[in-house]
């Protein structure tokens, strides 16, 4: 909650209003200052005194707005409102607003006496404030007297007031933090998708002149190499799409899953070979050990896995420094199924604490739409962890220093083998 405004919560204008009713309906002076005193209304009831004598002069104002800090940090001290004397001898009264724990600002009344003028105290303070003493106690003469137990009753209610501007505060915050957090996921999701369609228009126009020009030298080689190129990229690029249609689902709470029998082996063979190809990492050494431990053949969800491992994969191999990604894989018994474990581990020296702390908690998070990191992390992590949790799995990153970054990932699978 730092560098939170008062004003930043609660419009000026209707402090104002606010404060005026108050001033009229007590009968006294109200003014309402930030969390250092500094006035954020114009005061309301004010005395001559006070506005156009002690506050006019710069000595004067900075105490005043230090009596309107202190007074209402002492309310926040005892729990209950503070009645006190100011630096000029008035008696005001102050209750907190708070922000949760953060104080914020605070409502001041008062500028009334509640015991006989002495006149010669309140020459000191004009001297002190370089006033002249008889216009100043003159002043002092206008200010109205109040019972001590009429004071304390106003305190009371300002109390109360205060404690409605403290919950209108927290209110409007959460609003306010929630449409930022908004504001930066629909960033995030449209930056995405321009992303993803300058990716489409680039590959297509390349595809279209590689084409062109192999048919134009008939140049059969390279028409080969050109398909091949098309369903590679064309796959990735599928996925891409896949992803936007899933993100949208997710966030509208529809997911489901398809699971049929499949050959772990070969798609992860085959993942690594698409990646490293439309990443163009061709100078990225990819290792790949599956334990025997793991079934031929698995029943669940091949197309989701994909997009998982897919992910996980392009993320690593993007991390600065990378010339090794290794991937591995075996089964254990879990109740009546198998749990699949994925280890995707890169050598790229790491990444830093607060990024590894970020990673792991945006993966956990299920309000995708109020993500903090939506922008550093990327889409494909917000698509991981969910994907992963509907599996009923669990993903978690790890890091050695200057050694790299590790992916784990556990996911229930059935066997499946064949006959």
């Amino acid at each position: 909650m730092q560098n939170v405004k008062l004003t930043d919560l609660i419009d000026s204008e209707i402090l104002q209003k606010m404060q005026d009713s108050l001033s009229n309906y007590i009968g006294m002076a109200s003014l309402i200052a930030d969390e250092n005193g500094t006035p954020v209304t114009n005061g309301s009831g004010f005395t001559e005194f006070c506005m156009n004598l002690t506050r006019k002069s710069p000595l004067g104002c900075s105490r005043c707005e230090a009596c309107d800090k202190q007074g209402a940090l002492e309310t926040l001290k005892n729990g209950k409102p503070a009645v006190y004397h100011c630096h000029a001898g008035l008696v005001d009264y102050a209750a907190p607003i708070m922000l949760e724990d953060t104080f914020i600002g605070s409502i001041i009344g008062g500028q009334v006496l509640t015991d006989p003028l002495e006149e010669e105290d309140f020459r000191e303070t004009a001297r002190e404030l370089s006033i002249d003493e008889q216009t100043y106690l003159e002043a002092a003469r206008k200010v109205p007297y109040r019972e001590l137990g009429e004071v304390e009753r106003a305190a009371g209610f300002l109390s109360e007031i205060a404690s409605t501007l403290s919950a209108m505060a927290y209110t409007n915050y959460i609003a306010l933090q929630n449409s930022k957090k908004l504001e930066r996921a629909a960033h995030s999701q449209t930056a995405f998708i321009i992303d993803m369609n300058a990716n489409i228009q680039r590959d297509m126009m390349h595809w279209i002149e590689s084409a062109r020009q192999a048919v134009y030298n008939q140049d059969y080689t390279s028409m080969f190499n050109t398909l091949d190129d098309i369903t590679i990229r064309g796959t990735e690029l599928l996925s891409s799409l896949k992803d936007t249609v899933e993100y949208a689902r997710m966030n509208e709470g529809e997911i489901e899953l398809s699971e049929t029998e499949y050959n772990f082996k070969v798609l992860l063979k085959s993942i690594c070979k698409r990646t490293q190809k439309y990443l163009q990492a061709e100078d990225i050494t990819f290792h790949i050990h599956v334990d025997d431990s793991v079934p031929t053949y698995l029943l669940g969800d091949e197309g989701r896995i994909s997009q998982v491992i897919t992910k996980v994969l392009s993320n690593v191999v993007n991390y600065p420094g990378t010339t090794e990604v290794t991937v591995t894989a075996c089964c254990k018994t879990a109740s009546y199924a198998r749990l699949l474990t994925i280890e995707v581990s890169d050598n790229s020296g790491g990444i830093t604490a607060d990024e590894l702390n970020n990673a792991n908690y945006y993966l956990v998070n299920n309000d995708f739409q109020l993500i903090e990191n939506m922008e550093a992390c990327g889409i494909g992590l917000s698509i991981i962890g969910l994907l992963i949790r509907q599996m009923s799995g669990s993903v978690k990153i790890s890091c050695m220093e200057n050694i790299g970054t590790t992916y784990t990932i556990q996911i229930p699978q059935l066997p499946a083998e064949r006959i």
